[in-house]
């Protein structure tokens, strides 16, 4: 995902999709599970693939693992942890998805959500972007989708794409800081006891653990130093 910011003071365009391509397989996923499915976090590995976190609500996380294996964008799947309402799975995609589209677009992923086979994609376009070039290339990718909403967004749109935007925490972060940081958060590095090490958030990225520790140490250096550096000490 995107890590270094910027921002325009130009008004951005919000676009919201709807889609029911069982092709994409949340969509797939929500359907056959009846359950809802919701993109929390993705980031760009070394080699190419995505690496992806979706919340699946009431799911037997069984059914899920053995469902990805219908789903030829999937690489390896693995459940990550459960919660009350839900669990958190780490998805290698290796193929075309939702996100890669609207990226190869120049349109920035803010959230996808299906419910009972039925899909939801909000995209953020800045200014620089034409609109009309996003909307076509989402539906030449995806033929049965709808755009159902467009409006300006009102306020400067970050650019970097990290299910949201703790902006002023990450905007001095390099992608690969941000990515580092994320990742060991999703896969439960900073848990006690830790769900993985260090060794398996690099395999997860596809770089060299002292790699990761590298950008990890550098993140969190970063980081902290927003949160309790005062502005007499910068």
């Amino acid at each position: 995902m995107g890590a270094a910011t910027t921002s325009t003071t130009e008004p951005s365009v919000e676009l919201e999709f709807q889609l029911r391509d069982r092709d994409c397989f949340f969509v797939e996923m929500s359907a056959r599970l009846d359950t809802r499915v919701n993109l929390e976090y993705f980031v760009n590995r070394s080699d190419g693939r995505l690496l992806e976190y979706f919340t699946i609500e009431d799911a037997v996380p069984e059914q899920v693992l053995s469902a990805t294996d219908d789903a030829s964008v999937i690489a390896d799947a693995r459940l990550v942890g459960r919660g009350a309402t839900g669990s958190l799975f780490e998805f290698v995609i290796a193929g075309h998805c939702v996100a890669t589209t609207l990226a190869d677009a120049g349109a920035l992923t803010q959230s996808v959500v299906a419910d009972d086979g039925v899909g939801r994609v909000v995209a953020d376009v800045p200014p620089h972007v034409d609109v009309r070039d996003v909307v076509e290339t989402f539906h030449e990718r995806y033929p049965g989708s709808d755009l159902v909403a467009r409006h300006d967004a009102g306020q400067s749109v970050p650019v970097q794409t990290a299910h949201g935007a703790q902006v002023a925490l990450t905007n001095s972060l390099t992608e690969k800081q941000l990515d580092a940081l994320a990742t060991a958060y999703e896969r439960g590095y900073f848990t006690w006891p830790r769900e993985s090490s260090a060794d398996d958030c690099a395999d997860a990225l596809d770089i060299a653990q002292s790699t990761f520790s590298q950008h990890l140490r550098t993140a969190q250096k970063k980081v902290f130093a927003g949160l309790f550096d005062s502005p007499a000490r910068e």
